[in-house]
């Protein structure tokens, strides 16, 4: 007789401050997207709080992507949340840095 598949229909609960690495991941990328579109509104020349909201995604999503590295893990809670907002920072970051390679050498 084969083994017939058990399904698990109880929810795991989420882990410990996974709403606040999914918010800073989302408030550094709506950073990332106001500079890119007030930098070029003013066509480049952009007063100086562009570059305090850069800096300020920048380091927001470098915090994401370390604090979403969960060390501890408990079997009764669900990490994907955690692990899906420290991606999209990844990535934040990743275009960050082609952004200031771009800046630096074009």
């Amino acid at each position: 007789m084969a083994n017939k598949k058990r399904y698990n229909y109880i929810r795991k609960k989420i882990a410990p401050g996974t709403w606040f690495k999914v918010m800073t991941a989302i408030l550094s990328f709506v950073l990332l997207v106001s500079c890119i579109v007030i930098s070029t509104y003013m066509e480049g020349k952009g007063p100086l709080f562009i570059g305090a909201m850069g800096i300020s995604s920048i380091i927001m999503a470098i915090y994401t992507v370390f604090n979403s590295m969960v060390f501890e893990k408990d079997p009764e809670c669900n990490y994907i949340p955690v692990h899906a907002a420290g991606i999209v920072a990844g990535i934040i970051v990743i275009l960050w840095l082609i952004l200031l390679l771009l800046g630096l050498f074009f």
